[in-house]
């Protein structure tokens, strides 16, 4: 197989990373996978104590397996990745996604770019910036419609944890982009940029 292509993309929840993940890996004939699916688990705890965890801190990540797997699929193997039930803050015990590598893999999240361990493993890094109310208005409408969460819920999760988590993680992260990209505008026009961005890197790539 090619050599794979591997994207890190980060910005702030409801930044688009999500669906312009999605469509960019369907386009271009490679896998998405979110690092929120690799928050750890949780599931001794009961729900009310799993909805007020703090799912955006650092390490609320395995990103010891997420290091793994993408250096796995970097290297031309499938993976196993989790799968979250977002709507009872569970990791699934009994199933995992069977992911096999293909040529270009996007790894999406708010902290995409924070880790250390995994920036090495990027070819291209990425930020999606939008103002905070664009951001919680999209956010809102998938937590509600998505995940079945409360908007009282919601607004506590944004006020008490992803904000703060931004402040303190996302925004200086944004210094190991290679690319920052306005997401503020439609999301098809933020998805021509992405790949734009991953086109010219790989056709420098192709020239070297």
């Amino acid at each position: 197989m090619e050599k794979v292509f591997v994207v890190g993309l980060a910005g702030p929840s409801g930044g688009g990373k999500s669906t312009v993940a999605k469509r960019m890996a369907a386009r271009l004939g490679g896998h998405a996978i979110s690092m929120e699916t690799y928050a750890m688990s949780v599931n001794h705890l009961s729900f009310d104590e799993r909805a007020k965890q703090d799912y955006d801190a650092p390490e609320a990540t395995d990103v010891k397996l997420l290091e793994i797997h993408i250096r796995r699929y970097a290297a031309g193997h499938e993976i196993h990745a989790p799968i979250y039930d977002f709507s009872q803050h569970l990791r699934m015990c009994d199933r995992t996604d069977r992911i096999a590598a293909k040529p270009l893999l996007i790894v999406e999240g708010i902290l995409a770019l924070h880790y250390a361990e995994l920036r090495p493993h990027y070819n291209l890094a990425i930020y999606l910036d939008a103002p905070d109310e664009i951001c919680f208005h999209r956010r809102k409408v998938r937590d509600i419609t998505e995940r079945q969460r409360t908007v009282e819920m919601i607004e506590w999760q944004y006020q008490n944890t992803v904000l703060p988590a931004q402040q303190n993680y996302l925004l200086p992260s944004k210094r190991y982009a290679d690319v920052v990209i306005d997401s503020s505008k439609d999301l098809p026009a933020v998805e021509k940029s992405v790949a734009e961005a991953v086109g010219e890197k790989l056709a420098k790539a192709a020239a070297r």
